[in-house]
């Protein structure tokens, strides 16, 4: 698939802003007081800055962000429908939540509002996900390693920031480099999984599943039938194959793989082990998540073979 920067961006943006937010209601929630009033206050702004930047970079993908509003309509059938639905509800529990942590609202009010905006930040983050999951001709996301993924790195990056505004207002660290530890080691073992289940090709859609040879559509007495592709049915680039035939070479895969890897995972592993939680340092950490996390996602669409690309060439998707 042809990635683009816009849904990049917001994907991991916003699921940084979502997973902060999550994590921060939690730790509000916490008996212990582990955030000092500011820092919760701080926070929530944050996360909602992130929030609303990625959901208004998502609506650049669209050819007519005028109908944006369409996306709205079809509640009961599109996980896209959902993911506006339940944005357009966290925006006003968040900006209540957030109005409850700076006046020092009432306990009761903060709890429900920080509950409602947990639960509303993580929905959000799974109908995302469920975008594409739910596309069955794209093998590599057609998963439950799909939204796994997209939880457990949102709440990753979202536990860095959290990490790096608990130094900045010089709360105990401790809570949150293991929350980001949990989360992070969670994320890595579900990333590879996601990639080992991507390289495996033993249930890849080929031509022959395609026209339904390889279940029995085949002439009497042959056992084994083979299809052909004798034309393309075009002599120029199409729609199809501008958004559907991006390639993206093996070793080229593996190099992104290895970035993502070291800038998302290893630096801030690195880190948080080596006991730098200085400010600076934290931020820094999160920083070069979030840049891993953007190699990370555009290699999940780049590495996405449509099944109509059997019909332009491809022995299988």
């Amino acid at each position: 698939m042809k990635p683009t920067f816009s849904i990049i961006f917001f994907t991991v943006i916003s699921g940084a802003g979502l997973g902060m937010l999550s994590l921060l209601a939690l730790a509000d929630l916490c008996p212990a007081r582990l955030l000092p009033p500011p820092a919760l206050t701080t926070g929530a702004a944050l996360a909602l800055a992130l929030i609303f930047c990625g959901l208004a970079s998502s609506v650049l993908h669209l050819a007519t962000p005028a109908n944006a509003w369409r996306a709205f309509s079809r509640f009961g059938t599109s996980w896209l429908s959902r993911e506006a639905v339940f944005a357009a509800l966290l925006a006003p529990v968040a900006l209540g939540y957030g109005w409850s942590l700076a006046a020092g609202a009432g306990s009761w009010l903060r709890a429900v509002l920080a509950v409602l905006a947990c639960a509303l930040a993580c929905t959000v983050i799974y109908c995302t996900a469920m975008i594409y999951a739910s596309l069955k001709p794209v093998r590599q996301w057609h998963s439950r390693w799909t939204p796994a993924n997209y939880l457990l790195l949102g709440h990753w990056s979202g536990a860095l920031l959290l990490l790096a505004l608990a130094s900045a207002y010089g709360a105990d660290p401790a809570p949150f480099v293991w929350l980001a530890a949990g989360f992070g080691s969670a994320a890595l073992i579900v990333k590879l999984g996601y990639w080992r289940a991507v390289d495996d090709g033993s249930a890849a859609p080929t031509l022959e599943r395609a026209i339904g040879v390889r279940e029995g559509v085949r002439p009497p007495g042959v056992s084994v039938a083979r299809a052909r592709l004798f034309d393309v049915g075009h002599s120029h680039g199409t729609f199809l194959t501008n958004e559907f035939g991006f390639t993206l070479a093996r070793r080229h895969a593996t190099a992104l793989r290895g970035a993502a890897l070291a800038l998302a995972f290893g630096l801030p592993a690195l880190g948080i082990s080596a006991g730098a939680r200085g400010p600076a340092v934290a931020t820094a950490l999160a920083g070069f998540c979030i840049i891993g996390l953007l190699a990370e996602r555009w290699l999940f669409f780049a590495e996405a073979r449509h099944t109509v690309r059997l019909y332009h060439g491809d022995a299988r998707t």
